[in-house]
């Protein structure tokens, strides 16, 4: 059975459709699993922006205090001690009578609001210190860490309102303190220190509560003494401690740990305290209460520091 020529064109025709409707469902498909890739991403982002926002600060803090640790070792670069000793542990008792002293310098400020500007001096006073901290392990030129210091301060004063300005001043901040008190101190005094400070937290939110209202009243004046993690939801506030004691904790170990690997401890130290930030965070999220951040880090990081003696890392 023979087929004329148009009857023949009409069969490639309608294969040519059938091929072109199969390439475009195909591109349809494709299309449609990108789309419900993109907004599963979306959604998950939107759901978990808080961790999000939490692993970058943490990243970012942390990895930046341990580039200023290696570099203030290197450049044999420590605080001075109370005792002249920086493996007594009566370092610890002073480090926590310092705490203390400013926690209460701070409360006594936040009663009187014509006070509070007392505080913006308290936070120049930080930012100064903390940033030729910082700024001098990268830059040399003390005459241009100065004046960067400077900048960085009068950049802040006429932002006093910029929340991401305020998380840069923080980090800066944190790997500043951070790195200097962790080098300067032996690793026992250290581990007593923020014992203490776990369970000083714990009684300060939950018995006597004036960290809860010193948290408000920081936010509410923007001070650079915590670091913003804004959501839809809700915005999350990290205070600037519970991200400088993970520091503090890995740079004794690196600087006057006497494990076999130093350095794994301490990043096996910083993994702990992550966990521990983010089992806060997510009781913080669900359940919509306070919580101290440090007692669940200190924790988890002392469980590490014994496994790791057990196991002779």
């Amino acid at each position: 059975m023979t087929k004329t020529k148009s009857e023949n064109k009409k069969t490639k025709n309608t294969l040519t459709l059938k091929k072109e409707n199969k390439a475009s469902s195909k591109k349809e498909i494709k299309i449609i699993s990108e789309n419900k890739k993109e907004n599963f991403i979306k959604t998950f982002l939107n759901k978990n922006k808080v961790f999000v926002l939490l692993t970058l600060l943490f990243l970012i803090a942390e990895g930046i205090g341990l580039f200023v640790t290696t570099r203030l070792i290197t450049l044999g670069i420590k605080g001075s001690t109370i005792t002249g000793d920086m493996n007594n542990p009566l370092e610890a008792i002073y480090l926590i009578v310092m705490i203390l002293l400013m926690t209460g310098f701070i409360l006594v400020l936040l009663k009187y609001k014509k006070q509070r500007k007392f505080l913006w001096l308290v936070e120049i006073f930080a930012i100064f210190g903390t940033s030729i901290i910082v700024f001098s392990t990268i830059i040399l030129d003390d005459f241009i860490v100065l004046i960067i210091t400077f900048l960085l301060i009068i950049s802040r004063q006429k932002n006093r309102k910029n929340v991401m300005l305020r998380n840069v001043i923080s980090i800066i901040a944190i790997a500043g303190a951070g790195s200097l008190i962790g080098i300067s101190f032996g690793f026992v005094p250290i581990l007593l220190f923020v014992t203490l400070l776990a369970i000083y937290d714990f009684i300060a939110v939950f018995k006597t509560k004036h960290m809860v209202a010193l948290g408000k009243a920081v936010v509410g004046e923007n001070l650079a003494f915590t670091v913003a993690m804004p959501t839809k939801e809700h915005n999350f506030e990290l205070g600037n401690g519970d991200l400088v004691i993970p520091l503090v904790i890995s740079a004794s170990i690196i600087a006057n740990g006497f494990f076999n690997n130093n350095i794994l401890v301490a990043l096996l130290c910083l993994v702990g305290s992550y966990i521990g930030l983010v089992f806060s965070i997510y009781i913080v999220k669900t359940k919509k209460i306070a919580l101290p951040a440090l007692p669940p880090q200190i924790f988890l990081i002392l469980i590490i520091i014994g496994i790791s003696f057990l196991f002779g890392l």
